[in-house]
């Protein structure tokens, strides 16, 4: 799959050879997170502080328009100085050539790019070259409600539980009279069934990104295990699930526990539920292989048609920096490449919940898999999987239908 690129925006992308040298510069920095804007200002205005003569414009447009908006601005050569990139699409960005690899700039500039974590550099890594400084690390953690557990009298879980463990607790927790379940199995491919695919040991990409793996029994293993849970009842319907998310259920005393982002902290510490004391969280249950949880970082990307490449650089460069990381880690939105400053982190929530097993699930992370065009197969699963929590279709039965559809979509890239 290629971009729509026009001709201009070729000719543009050949400009970047040549960085601009002018004494006032200004930066455009695009995202899609309005609840981290302040806190990247707070680094925006630190980094300015250092270089008086550049002027970082933040810029936030709301996910659901950030992909079309960044692909127009592909197509135009217009895209901005540095923007947020995530691991699903970045491959297609950076075979197209519409961004930078950094390589020669952090040699040039002395950066140590070792200090990134290799999980994270392979995340924005394309044949064999760098393209971002990921500055932040996020996990998948169990987030419960204290009040559901002692209630139902079911003691909090603790490291080391098991995937037997949660099943039985969501049903403990369940009671069905006052609409309350256990948990939530729901369809999200990064928070939900990958990480008990991987847990089971296995993946639904192969190494060389050529091949699905539904078709395999770790997989059959990973989403057995949300089945079942949802045809014991111990989760909303699907249905149930689309007509209120399971956030908002969450949040209103209606889960007892849930499998979600790291990232959802910010939200969730301003909630009336932490408000009261109630939120817990806790390392994923242990499947049969391993307890590990998925990871994901953003990634600033420098756009190929940027006038200042040095000056976007220099930009990317301090926010993977560990002032930039202290700043981040400080206002809660997510680890950072640096476990000296997940102190920070921590400290954010210490009156609303204790953070520190998120800081312990990073520890033990693998990172997401993907493919050229990413986007084109992860838009299959959901379709797939719910008729499989539903109860009609078996797994083995709906995850073949998935492996010839995944197989289709990764044929033609």
């Amino acid at each position: 799959m290629k971009l729509n690129l026009t001709t201009a925006a070729c000719a543009a992308l050949v400009t970047y050879a040549t960085a601009a040298t002018a004494a006032d510069v200004k930066l455009r920095y695009a995202i899609w997170d309005q609840s981290q804007a302040p806190t990247l200002q707070k680094i925006i205005d630190a980094y300015e502080a250092h270089n008086p003569d550049i002027d970082v414009e933040l810029q936030v447009t709301p996910w659901g328009k950030y992909w079309t908006k960044l692909q127009t601005e592909a197509g135009n050569g217009n895209l901005p100085d540095v923007f947020w990139m995530n691991p699903f699409n970045f491959p297609l960005y950076a075979s197209n050539g519409v961004v930078l690899p950094i390589d020669d700039l952090a040699e040039k500039s002395g950066f140590d790019v070792e200090v990134i974590p290799p999980v994270m550099r392979n995340i924005y890594s394309y044949e064999g070259e760098l393209f971002s400084l990921p500055n932040n690390r996020d996990a998948i953690v169990v987030w419960y409600n204290k009040s559901i557990f002692e209630a139902a009298g079911v003691a909090e879980p603790v490291a080391g539980w098991t995937w037997a463990d949660f099943q039985d607790m969501a049903a403990a927790l369940t009671d069905s009279d006052n609409g309350v379940w256990g948990t939530a199995a729901y369809l999200n491919f990064r928070q939900v069934w990958i990480n008990t695919i991987h847990q089971a040991g296995g993946s639904i990409l192969s190494e060389d990104e050529q091949t699905a793996l539904w078709n395999t029994e770790a997989a059959a293993a990973g989403v057995k295990y949300w089945a079942e849970i949802a045809q014991a009842g111990s989760s909303p319907t699907v249905e149930q699930l689309s007509d209120t998310d399971q956030y908002s259920m969450f949040l209103s005393g209606k889960l007892g526990m849930i499998y979600a982002g790291s990232w959802l902290g910010v939200g969730f510490a301003e909630s009336e539920l932490a408000a009261k004391g109630d939120i817990g969280v806790a390392v994923l249950p242990k499947g049969p292989i391993n307890g590990a949880a998925s990871t994901s970082s953003l990634g600033n990307m420098i756009g190929a048609s940027t006038k200042y490449v040095d000056q976007a650089y220099d930009f990317v460069e301090f926010m993977g920096s560990k002032e930039a990381a202290a700043i981040y880690t400080s206002g809660g939105i997510a680890l950072s490449a640096y476990p000296e400053f997940d102190k920070n982190f921590t400290a954010y929530y210490a009156d609303k919940f204790d953070a520190t097993p998120i800081s312990d699930q990073i520890g033990d992370v693998f990172g997401l898999p993907r493919s050229f065009n990413s986007p084109e197969w992860l838009k299959l699963q959901n379709p797939e999987i719910a008729p499989i929590f539903k109860g009609r279709v078996s797994v083995e039965e709906g995850l073949a239908d998935l492996q010839k559809a995944m197989q289709a979509a990764l044929d033609r890239e």
